[in-house]
């Protein structure tokens, strides 16, 4: 039996290269973008670095148990990955993998999805153990607070996003039981002060807010929804518009002209789909070769025309063109089944 396993997955390997090859063409790469992916593999417990056009992997460098989140914050050439049940944060050099330090967070904090500040000078970590943020400081790679997001002993912190003036930090705030209904907060992301709560539905999972300031969508994972917020006022509020997206939606990515929101779904078949910001219609884009297993996380290319999206079994980063709502290429993960966390630079790193 385990041999029969094994030769099942190097045929799906070699099935995954082939469809990236047919994909690419005779006349080059399908893709035409420029830059760097970091992708995290959350069962071996690695972070990899593929060349966004190529598909070729740069580099592959095992870090601590579960790595959940990935984010390169700007200025800093480090990558940090939120190693979940090391309860850990791996700090690895952008061009090489190599890991420079790992970053202690408390005892069953379970650091989940994280975010930057536009300079790079902090990340926010939601630990979906408790409630709370973690703050690290990316100058010294320490972290220097823990910032409550609920009262709840049973609230969970899932995911987080900071303004890009750095002034508002919001997080989704799910439960214990993730049936029950959960959050948005609101804090000051210079004093980490609670300002606002608002109920927006069953498991919250994650919250983007537009360059403006003014609007933000939330996914509501146990509702099959995105919900859009009112972020004009002191506190956020639900505008009342929201749109049925799939199974179990999680991430989110807005293109550069704002008019396609790029949502994951966490649901069999592997999918993602095309939220129209406008109309609110939705078209979703099926990963071929997956109909039994999910997608993890995403982001957009630079030019906003690609959502490079992990999926698993077999583990892949797949390419989908957000105009045509095609996918493009397909990358083989190396050595791991469950690609989860993903972050994309403009960078070309060699």
């Amino acid at each position: 039996m385990r041999t029969f396993a094994l030769v099942s997955a190097l045929l799906g390997a070699v099935l995954v290269a082939a469809v990236a090859a047919a994909l690419a063409g005779a006349d080059g790469p399908a893709v035409h973008a420029h830059g760097t992916v970091f992708v995290t593999e959350r069962a071996a417990g690695s972070v990899a670095a593929f060349d966004a056009t190529s598909g070729d992997v740069l580099w592959k460098q095992p870090v601590g148990k579960t790595p959940i989140g990935v984010v390169r914050p700007n200025g800093t050439h480090k990558v940090y990955s939120t190693d979940q049940d090391s309860d850990q944060i791996s700090v690895l050099d952008d061009s090489t993998g190599e890991l420079l330090t790992t970053i202690a967070m408390p005892a069953g904090s379970l650091p989940h999805h994280v975010h930057a500040t536009q300079d790079g000078g902090l990340i926010y970590v939601g630990e979906f153990g408790r409630n709370s943020i973690g703050v690290i400081d990316t100058a010294t790679d320490t972290k220097f607070a823990d910032w409550k997001t609920s009262d709840l002993a049973d609230a969970r912190t899932h995911a987080v996003w900071v303004t890009r003036n750095g002034k508002d930090l919001y997080a989704t705030v799910t439960r214990a039981d993730r049936t029950q209904v959960g959050d948005i907060v609101k804090l000051d992301a210079r004093t980490g002060e609670l300002l606002c709560t608002l109920v927006v539905g069953r498991d919250p999972s994650e919250i983007l807010v537009t360059n403006r300031g003014d609007l933000g969508y939330v996914t509501v994972r146990n509702e099959n929804a995105v919900k859009e917020l009112d972020l004009t006022g002191d506190c956020p509020t639900l505008t009342g518009r929201s749109a049925t997206v799939g199974t179990q939606p999680d991430t989110m990515r807005l293109t550069n002209d704002g008019d396609t929101l790029v949502v994951t779904l966490r649901g069999a078949p592997a999918a993602i789909s095309l939220l129209d910001t406008n109309t609110f219609d939705v078209r979703q884009v099926v990963i071929p070769n997956h109909p039994a297993s999910i997608a993890g996380h995403h982001w957009l290319s630079a030019n906003g025309k690609y959502t490079f999206v992990a999926v698993e079994s077999p583990g892949e980063l797949a390419v989908v063109d957000n105009e045509d709502g095609v996918v493009v290429a397909q990358y083989p993960y190396p050595g791991g089944l469950r690609p989860h966390g993903v972050f994309a630079v403009p960078e070309t790193l060699r």
